[in-house]
């Protein structure tokens, strides 16, 4: 749930009559595969129970609060506060946790960084909420995130060949040993900065923001949410279907497996009417949100250096889509980035030798002159482009002249020109953007396009909610202007090292229903079990292609994607504990590329697109000794690659309080495809340890 690129997914046909009705107008990604939670914290919109967490917070575990779920209003029969006035409404509450991962093995890791240091993740995070009933119609609520991680030698030891000194000043004096002028000082500029971007990577993770932030006003049946807030319309807890509103923050990727917690909060307009009994429809409502363009974000962190300088002086609009495409960096790669490809295929790669092995970019390769002192050795692995921007390889001068022989599509049109094409690949955008695809970059993106505040570019959606007879319905409509917050529209500028990187728009509409199994109840007792299944058609979904003649690098294709599931809730297991319950979760997930070809990719970037992606969840937990031991197995297996991800967790709490507890994991990731699927984190098992205290202030 491709990597790189994401999987895009649209709406299909009826996009022209949807667009009449709304104007104009998410994605899935594997990342969200793995991101296994379904957290209340925060959320407005009905959604199933508190579900899984891969890492992170446990908030499933958590002894409830007087005030219930967090962002939610004190519950009835709740005791009084002890203070009187304006301020007996106000209720504080939140936890810290600190996070210890360890690699399992870090000789695994060579495909992003040169470091062999064990230490994965030290995070600390403290969340607070405030809850405000101001009166029996208002309610606020209001949720802040401090985190701090400290210096990696992950992201230090970053490989020098992406570091701001080496960026490459023109191809000219490249030759054919050194296609992008490795251990040739001549062929080097130094950046402005002249500071390794994992100086950048040690501080993006540190967070200090306002997460969420709404009011609620109930007039009769219409209740109004405005303000930055989650909204949740799907029902599977580990893939993304009907969840399309909220993108995703995906900077801790593979590390920060937890949905709620990943998901990016949106400023709108999110109204709830509810509706009286339609003949044997009960529970009737209907929902709309307005999602405007102005979502501004403001994170130093990242903006002064790090990924975000891709969205630099477009900080009132970044916040409409994912800073992380998938990890905090590429080239050098963040931590939990994904696979790099090291296969080539003819037609959509650019390569420098007929043998391997083959490397593109990142850790793989070794860093070149950074200074006027010797040169750092010959690559392990000959250099490979990957398809997106292979044309502009394949077709201009010196590198045209360069690429392996007889590995060229493109070598009949050149005839007319020996070595290639005549490129201009000197130019800038001159925007500031300091990054590997920046200002004067070989592959020059400059500043994303990221579309803009007027009405017509506002993404919005409405769903409507039934219940007919025991199986509950919803209906729902999403016009997304932003692709899910995902971007695959790399486009060339023909005879340039001048790219551009926008988001496209789409159209959602989707079906969730969810039901107790027909069974006797005498078996209904000891196995009570309920059905959940969602449906979702995407319209004009974009898709990078391999196919040589496509200079704009664009397919499109509608996509279906469902989610089928079976929950056992809390049954009666005296066969296995006698203080505690069986809890056990099925999922399976298919994703259908309607319209696939062969000649589009997907994955880390460098692999065919799967015209139907399969994925299949088993989660499995209980408790001992009155929730004091508290083990979950869970475990997701993708036929590709027989690809097979282990997250087996025991919480561990004290007998005396469960205002605090400690979490122990194993993160195990095996498979024979490092480009598809849950394949792509092959190398990045790690064993965590996490201690949580939750607390009420007020």
């Amino acid at each position: 749930m491709g990597l790189e690129r994401w999987y895009r997914d649209a709406f299909g046909g009826t996009g022209k009559i949807f667009k009449k009705i709304f104007k104009t107008i998410a994605t899935a990604s594997i990342i969200v595969t793995l991101s296994v939670a379904t957290s209340r914290a925060g959320d407005v919109s009905a959604q199933p129970a508190d579900g899984l967490s891969v890492t992170n917070s446990t908030t499933n575990v958590l002894a409830q609060t007087p005030g219930g779920a967090a962002g939610a209003p004190p519950a009835a029969g709740a005791p009084p506060a002890a203070e009187a006035g304006w301020l007996s409404g106000l209720h504080i509450s939140g936890y810290g946790s600190q996070t210890f991962g360890m690699w399992q093995n870090p000789t695994t890791l060579r495909a992003w960084t040169r470091s062999r240091n064990n230490l994965a993740v030290a995070r600390t995070l403290l969340q607070i909420d405030e809850n405000y009933t101001l009166n029996e119609n208002n309610h606020f609520f209001m949720r802040e995130w401090f985190v701090y991680e400290p210096p990696y030698s992950f992201n230090s030891a970053g490989n020098p060949f992406e570091a701001a000194e080496t960026r490459v000043a023109g191809p000219t004096r490249a030759t054919s040993a050194n296609p992008f002028c490795f251990d040739n000082p001549d062929c080097r500029a130094t950046a402005p900065h002249g500071i390794s971007l994992g100086h950048y990577l040690n501080g993006v993770y540190n967070n200090y923001q306002v997460r969420d932030a709404w009011w609620e006003n109930k007039t009769g049946p219409l209740n109004t949410f405005i303000g930055n807030q989650i909204v949740v319309w799907g029902q599977s807890l580990a893939f993304r279907v009907g969840d399309v509103i909220n993108p995703q923050d995906t900077c801790w990727s593979f590390g920060f497996a937890n949905l709620e917690q990943s998901r990016d909060a949106q400023w709108m307009v999110h109204p709830i009417l509810n509706l009286p009994q339609l003949g044997p429809l009960t529970s009737n409502f209907v929902e709309l949100v307005v999602q405007p363009g102005f979502q501004p974000r403001w994170w130093p962190e990242q903006q002064d250096g790090g990924f975000y300088q891709i969205f630099k002086g477009k900080e009132t609009k970044a916040g409409r889509v994912a800073p992380c495409l998938p990890a905090a960096y590429r080239g050098p790669s963040a931590r939990f980035d994904v696979q790099l490809g090291t296969q080539p295929i003819f037609g959509a790669n650019w390569i420098s030798s007929p043998i391997g092995p083959y490397a593109s970019f990142g850790a793989q390769l070794p860093g070149p002159c950074i200074t006027n002192g010797p040169c750092a050795p010959t690559p392990p692995g000959n250099i490979m482009v990957e398809p997106f921007a292979s044309r502009e390889f394949l077709l201009c001068s010196p590198f045209s002249g360069l690429t392996a022989p007889g590995w060229n599509p493109f070598k009949p049109y050149l005839k007319r020109f020996p070595g290639g094409f005549h490129c201009n690949l000197g130019l800038t955008r001159h925007e500031g953007a300091f990054s590997p695809a920046g200002d004067g970059a070989l592959v020059d993106f400059g500043i994303w396009h990221i579309p803009g505040m007027q009405p017509h570019y506002w993404n919005e959606g409405v769903r409507f909610h039934t219940l007919y007879g025991a199986t509950e319905w919803t209906a729902l409509f999403y016009n997304d202007n932003v692709s899910g917050g995902y971007s695959n529209a790399r486009k060339w500028t023909f005879g340039t090292n001048l790219w551009t990187h926008s988001y496209y728009p789409l159209e959602e509409a989707g079906v969730t229903m969810d039901r107790p199994l027909p069974m006797p109840s005498s078996l209904a007792e000891y196995f009570p079990a309920v059905f959940r299944g969602e449906v979702l058609y995407q319209n004009h979904v974009l898709f990078e292609s391999m196919n040589f003649h496509d200079m704009n690098d664009v397919r499109w294709s509608d996509v279906v994607k469902y989610m089928l599931a079976i929950d056992l809730d809390q049954a009666y297991a005296p066969w296995l504990t006698s203080t505690g319950n069986l809890t056990a979760n099925l999922e399976v997930f298919h994703n259908i590329v309607m319209d696939n070809s062969k000649l589009s990719y997907g994955g880390t970037g460098n692999s065919h697109t799967l015209k139907n992606d399969v994925s299949v969840l088993l989660n499995i937990g209980t408790s001992w000794w009155w929730s004091d031991f508290s083990p979950t197995f869970t475990g997701i297996f993708n036929p590709k690659g027989r690809t097979l991800a282990l997250f087996p967790s025991i919480v561990l709490n004290p007998p005396w309080t469960k205002k605090y507890f400690l979490k122990l994991q194993a993160i195990e990731i095996m498979g024979g495809d490092k480009t598809t699927g849950l394949g792509a984190f092959k190398g990045q098992s790690y064993l965590i340890a996490q201690f949580q205290y939750n607390f009420n202030l007020l």
